[in-house]
């Protein structure tokens, strides 16, 4: 197994890439120009990643290899290789990254019981009909956006109406929001998190095999009012931690779900059709309710340490080839239909 030694990314990309807090990424080519010329005369895996926003950000947040996305071995190659080549093109993307189409999809592959509970959906911030919410109640824009575009409403009566509409809109003008031609809000039941832990159970999946998982817990703290996380990866079925650590998070060590059988059940139902997909999932009670669909996890840019996990995870996912893709693609144009409106 060949991998590329980190010191390319101290010598060459400095404190850009090695976490320094002094120098912005878009500095990077300046500071650094004279380096890059050097390079890009000798080395074209390096003048690739330069060029390809993807790559450069991999190398930027520290990536220990050039990333190569026509022959992916790794994890993070092959999350971005079926994007590039697959959920891009593929129209079956407006419906699972559509939190308001998702949910029909889900609805109709494993049942109503696995879905947040829908409590409205509008076209327009301005036409919501707060008098018919509850007290407590969580808005989203349908398209997400990393969990960022969330609103969480704790109590109605304390809620400025005419600030949130503003905000709402700000979400649907964003520019992401116009290339999926869908500015909706939706407006979905209030988990509340058992003893302030909230668990997310996240299935990479191929053609309805769970491979492997990971476990972002999420820990509010009182004191702070700040978010604590910590991410492991977990072995499918065996649920034994894997020794890896994921970006700059502590490791956790959760114990296999309550629900496991089901939550692998319902994982392979929902990615039977999908080369590389993540399923994330959470336990509420007796519920196993679905989070999200993800085709693009963490955008090919999670730097997996020790690298060597990046392989041996990458080596337990079989791409298919572009070709095989196509045919995925035009099969979806067809199938595709059946959820959107």
């Amino acid at each position: 197994m060949k991998i590329y030694s980190g010191l390319l990314c101290v010598s060459l990309l400095g404190l850009a890439a090695c976490g320094s807090n002094n120098t912005r990424e878009d500095d990077f080519e300046t500071i650094y120009k004279n380096d890059i010329q050097q390079i890009l005369s000798k080395n074209q895996h390096f003048s690739d990643s330069l060029k390809n926003p993807t790559k450069k950000a991999f190398l930027l947040k520290g990536g220990e290899y050039f990333p190569d996305y026509e022959h992916p071995r790794t994890l993070n190659e092959k999350v971005i290789y079926v994007l590039y080549n697959y959920f891009m093109k593929s129209p079956i993307t407006s419906v699972i990254g559509n939190k308001y189409y998702a949910k029909k999809f889900v609805v109709d592959l494993v049942g109503e019981q696995h879905v947040v509970k829908l409590l409205g959906v509008w076209d327009n911030p301005q036409d919501i009909e707060w008098d018919k919410l509850p007290n407590k109640f969580v808005l989203k824009s349908v398209r997400g956006h990393f969990g960022r575009q969330v609103i969480l409403v704790n109590d109605k009566s304390k809620l400025n109406i005419p600030e949130t509409i503003k905000k709402l809109e700000e979400f649907c003008e964003l520019p992401f929001m116009q290339k999926y031609k869908n500015k909706r809000i939706i407006a979905e039941e209030y988990i509340d998190a058992e003893n302030g832990l909230s668990v997310d159970y996240k299935f990479f999946c191929s053609y309805g095999k769970p491979l492997f998982a990971y476990c972002l817990a999420t820990k509010q703290s009182e004191e702070r009012d700040v978010d604590t996380k910590t991410f492991s990866f977990y072995s499918v079925p065996e649920w034994k931690r894997i020794p890896a650590i994921a970006g700059r998070h502590a490791q956790n060590s959760i114990p296999k779900p309550k629900h496991f059988k089901k939550m692998l059940e319902v994982a392979s139902k929902l990615s039977k059709d999908f080369p590389l997909i993540r399923v994330d999932l959470f336990e509420v009670g007796n519920r196993v309710l679905l989070g999200e669909l993800t085709e693009d996890a963490s955008g090919g840019k999670n730097i997996i340490s020790p690298v060597t996990w990046d392989f041996i995870l990458g080596e337990k996912i079989s791409v298919p080839s572009k070709a095989e893709l196509n045919e995925l693609i035009t099969r979806d144009k067809i199938k595709s239909e059946k959820w959107l409106d």
